[in-house]
């Protein structure tokens, strides 16, 4: 499987979120959206993103599955 990324959203406007260049982030902080201005969770915005992230692996590995089992039968 080739590597993907998830890109933080705001959880309120669901626009891209931008940290300062440089800056890093830790449980319990806040980041600002450039868009809508609200205060995003550090912790709730990793949860959404993981969520995203397995989502996005158990589709991908479901239709390697499919194709080879295809594959499989395709060979009796």
């Amino acid at each position: 499987m080739k590597p993907f990324t998830v890109e933080l959203v705001c959880l309120f406007c669901r626009a891209p979120l931008q940290g300062k260049e440089g800056a890093t982030y830790a449980s319990g902080d806040l980041i600002k959206c450039m868009e809508c201005g609200e205060d995003n969770d550090y912790d709730s915005l990793l949860n959404v993103a993981k969520e995203k992230g397995v989502g996005r692996v158990k589709k991908e590995a479901e239709k390697q599955i499919k194709d080879e089992l295809k594959k499989l039968f395709k060979k009796f």
